[in-house]
């Protein structure tokens, strides 16, 4: 359930981030690395074996995209405040 609510969380920030510029971007990011932390019960296939015990998993990549969809929010938000100046 609990993964549920954070995945939801992570698909409605990520539509929002872009219109509430920084502050959307922190919240997405930290929906993130929660994400990354309890996605394991939803985890699928590993798609790279970073260690014996550790991989990325299909899971893994809704966090991954939520950290890049924020990068580039917080980048853009960035640019745009400094042509504003």
């Amino acid at each position: 359930m609990l993964a549920g609510l954070v995945l939801f969380l992570l698909v409605a920030s990520a539509a929002a981030a872009p219109s509430w510029g920084r502050p959307g971007a922190g919240f997405l990011a930290a929906v993130s690395v929660v994400w990354l932390l309890v996605s394991q019960s939803m985890e699928g296939t590993v798609l790279l074996v970073l260690s014996p015990t550790h991989g990325l998993t299909s899971a893994d990549l809704g966090g991954v995209a939520g950290l890049l969809v924020a990068a580039w929010v917080w980048l853009r938000s960035r640019q745009a405040s400094k042509h504003d100046s």
